[in-house]
């Protein structure tokens, strides 16, 4: 069972931290090489999250622990 740490309202919350361009660049790039990550989508397999909105909050976490 994926449990989620963020949610998708998250990203509308002014209050939630958010991640500098090195590290969704780094979180991108590793989920580039997972079994998991559906290129054309931009999207977890997983977690269902698209990728590009997930890893700009900072609390966000892989759900398999890659980052």
């Amino acid at each position: 069972m994926v449990t989620n740490d963020v949610k998708f309202t998250d990203l509308f919350d002014p209050s939630q931290p958010r991640s500098d361009k090195a590290l969704i660049e780094s979180r991108l790039e590793i989920c580039n090489g997972c079994e998991w990550f559906n290129k054309r989508m931009v999207k977890c397999k997983k977690c269902g999250c698209f990728m590009k909105l997930k890893t700009t909050l900072v609390q966000a976490k892989c759900p398999i622990g890659k980052w």
